[in-house]
């Protein structure tokens, strides 16, 4: 292959999701960038709070895109939604351990749109658009680790031993995703539903630092 024909070749599907990460996934967040630099008890409280109600429960993204799965990629979602499992149960007790969230008022309404939200993972998850509900899937687990990078550190002020992340790597969700994309209508659903839940997940991160303004007043 010449230079030029390496330079027109397109993009693979599993690059793409990658690129999309690390432009729109959670480390794009003003407000994960907050945390990281200088995360404080509420902030933290409320985060695991939200990831919690966000998240907390079975089935969830990775869940129900492995309850439609068919063929390899099958137990490929199996397997990461029983690592998921271990996440839940992580949270559930960085949750317990943190304390209550405070210092939002009662009439706050973000709890709300959390709960909605929390409505719109699960309809993309459960989307029968082929590809659509494994691309989410696959972009939440390839997005999920830079999580533990603010989580790892509050388990450890509170006196928790860091579970570790088993979920698949990076290198394995590209690949998944390199093997799934055999047309351009099943690579376009892919990348269709990794966008939607990196969106899904921004407005997440916009309901956090609503909150921190609250309490900066």
């Amino acid at each position: 292959m010449t230079a030029q024909q390496q330079f027109d070749a397109p993009i693979g599907a599993g690059d793409r999701l990658i690129a999309l990460k690390q432009s729109e996934g959670h480390a794009s967040a003003a407000h994960y960038q907050a945390l990281l630099a200088n995360a404080q008890p509420p902030e933290l409280a409320d985060l695991v709070h939200f990831l919690c109600l966000l998240h907390g429960r079975r089935p969830g993204v990775i869940d129900h895109a492995a309850s439609t799965a068919t063929g390899d990629e099958r137990a490929w979602l199996d397997d990461a939604a029983d690592a998921f499992m271990k996440e839940r149960l992580y949270i559930t007790r960085l949750t317990v351990d943190a304390g209550p969230v405070t210092g939002v008022s009662e009439d706050d309404h973000s709890e709300a749109a959390a709960v909605e939200l929390r409505g719109s993972f699960q309809l993309l998850s459960r989307s029968e658009r082929r590809g659509c509900a494994i691309g989410a899937a696959l972009a939440f687990a390839l997005d999920w680790p830079d999580l533990r990078a603010i989580l790892d550190p509050l388990a450890r002020r509170l006196g928790i031993d860091p579970p570790l992340c088993a979920l698949p790597r990076e290198r394995e969700v590209r690949d998944l995703a390199e093997s799934l994309s055999a047309t351009p209508a099943v690579s376009r659903a892919m990348m269709f539903g990794a966008d939607q839940l990196f969106q899904l997940q921004r407005g997440a991160w916009r309901l956090l630092a609503a909150r921190a303004r609250l309490r900066a007043q």
